[in-house]
C-alpha cells in the first residue's frame, strides 16, 4: 500500500532524527496487534460520522505516552480518517528499520526442531551470504522437506531441500 509506505517512511525518518526508532518500533507492534483485534476501533475509525476534532481527541487520550513523532501521525492518521492504516505503516516501518538496520527476518524449514547452534551456523552462513548484519531467524518444522532446509530472506528462497533435489531429478530426467 503506497499511501501507508510513505506514512512509514515519513515517520522513520523523524524518529530516526530523534533517536527514537526503538520505541517507535515497538508502539507501533503493540498498535498493530490491538488495532487489528479490535473491531469497534475499524467501526470507530471509519464511521463518517465522528467528528475529525473528536478522532484527534481519541488519539491523544488513547495513545498519550508514545514518543512525538508517532502521536504527530496519529494525530494527521485521525484528521485524514486514516486510522485504519495502522497495522500496514507498522509493516512499512519495520521494513524501514531493518533496512536502515542492515537486519532481515529469515524462515528456516526443517524436517526437524533445529539446535540453537545449527541455527546460529545456517545464520553465519547467509549473513556471509547475502551482506545483512544481522538476520532474525524462525525455525519452521515442515515434514514435507524430507530432508535438508529451505531458508526465505525476504522474498528469496534458498532450497536445499531432499524435496526440491528429487523434482530437480525428475524434471531433469524429463527432459532427456
Amino acid at each position: 500500500m503506497v499511501i501507508a509506505k510513505k506514512y512509514a517512511g515519513s515517520l522513520f525518518e523523524v524518529s530516526h532524527e530523534q533517536g527514537v526508532e526503538e520505541s517507535v518500533k515497538a508502539d507501533l507492534a503493540t498498535l498493530k496487534t490491538v488495532v487489528a483485534a479490535d473491531q469497534s476501533f475499524h467501526l470507530f475509525a471509519e464511521d463518517p460520522q465522528v467528528s475529525k476534532e473528536s478522532r484527534i481527541e481519541f488519539v491523544e487520550k488513547t495513545f498519550k505516552g508514545v514518543d512525538q513523532p508517532l502521536m504527530n501521525l496519529l494525530k494527521i492518521l485521525a484528521d485524514r480518517k486514516h486510522l485504519e492504516l495502522i497495522p500496514a505503516i507498522a509493516a512499512e516501518y519495520e521494513t524501514f528499520y531493518n533496512e536502515a538496520n542492515e537486519q532481515q527476518y529469515m524462515k528456516v524449514e526443517s524436517v526437524y526442531a533445529l539446535s540453537e547452534e545449527e541455527i546460529n551456523d545456517i545464520g553465519k552462513a547467509f549473513i556471509k551470504r547475502t551482506g545483512y548484519k544481522r538476520l532474525l531467524i524462525e525455525n519452521i518444522i515442515n515434514k514435507d522437506l524430507i530432508g535438508g532446509i529451505r531458508t526465505t530472506i525476504g522474498t528469496t528462497v534458498y532450497d536445499g531441500s531432499v524435496q526440491n533435489n528429487l523434482k530437480e531429478i525428475a524434471k531433469a530426467v524429463q527432459q532427456q
